[in-house]
């Protein structure tokens, strides 16, 4: 396939793109029909070629969009703060329980304690990112047990475990971890990678109407086509190859685009580092 230069567009270039795909010729094509959230819509082979393109282009691009969302400190920090809070005011019922004037009450809160709070009572809050969501799911899991759900009905604290669970899974989105275990990759390689898709998809795209511009008589189909692929020119011609590349060295391999991430900080945090 021919590489027409979409390696040098950078992440918020790809991602700005999403305007253009709401404007003009490509405002007019539906992808409602097609759009499915696990993005295997049994209707996608029938799909018109235009309706396959925007599809195609709005996925890479979210997939980048992901991606950037992670990267981003202040939200990671805000999913932080939301867990803590969370867990203090879990913390904070279970401790009222245990001042009950009923000694039932004060020993199902004691139990709780034992079982679904760490050190003191919020020394969870000190864990990673990535050991915070580790140990709300274990929070969760132990809420399953007969026994530890009595008890947390008994003190008054199940309202605390649904918004435990919702914080926790709040948190892992943000750090790229879904229902599956298992840490995600640094930064820097998941942003490589997504981009790296943007430029797969894009270059496929634009080679199809390339094609069909050939090939196409004059009327309304190929001035459709036409309309369609102009934002894909504009796109390129805001982000031209650097004079050194332009003055004849090669692009890069479809799929593997130039760029490094440098901020360390943000590496570090989506990998569940918990900054100091």
């Amino acid at each position: 396939m021919a590489a027409y230069g979409y390696s040098h567009v950078p992440d918020r270039g790809f991602h700005a793109f999403l305007g253009d795909l709401e404007e003009g010729a490509w405002k007019e094509i539906s992808i409602d029909r097609y759009d499915a959230p696990d993005q295997v819509a049994p209707l996608l082979l029938e799909a018109p070629r235009p309706v396959a393109w925007k599809l195609r282009a709005r996925w890479s691009i979210a997939r980048l969009a992901e991606v950037l969302a992670v990267a981003s400190d202040d939200v990671l920090r805000s999913l932080d703060a939301a867990w803590d809070s969370a867990q203090r005011a879990f913390d904070y019922t279970v401790a009222a329980a245990e001042e009950h004037e009923d000694a039932p009450v004060r020993a199902a809160a004691t139990r709780v304690r034992r079982a679904m709070l760490k050190g003191g009572g919020t020394a969870q809050t000190t864990l990673t990112y990535g050991a915070e969501v580790d140990f709300g799911r274990s929070q969760l899991e132990a809420a399953k047990n007969k026994r530890m759900e009595a008890d947390l009905k008994k003190i008054g604290a199940l309202p605390h475990i649904k918004r435990i669970e919702a914080a926790t899974e709040a948190l892992a989105k943000g750090m790229g971890r879904g229902a599956a275990e298992g840490r995600p990759g640094a930064r820097s390689i998941r942003l490589r990678q997504a981009i790296g898709a943007c430029v797969t998809a894009f270059n496929s795209i634009h080679d199809e109407m390339v094609w069909l511009l050939e090939h196409l008589p004059a009327g309304k189909k190929r001035e459709q086509v036409e309309a369609l692929h102009r934002p894909f020119l504009e796109l390129l011609k805001r982000y031209p190859p650097p004079a050194s590349a332009a003055s004849g060295a090669t692009e890069p391999e479809e799929g593997e685009p130039e760029a490094e991430e440098a901020d360390s900080a943000s590496a570090s945090s989506a990998s569940g580092d918990k900054p100091a």
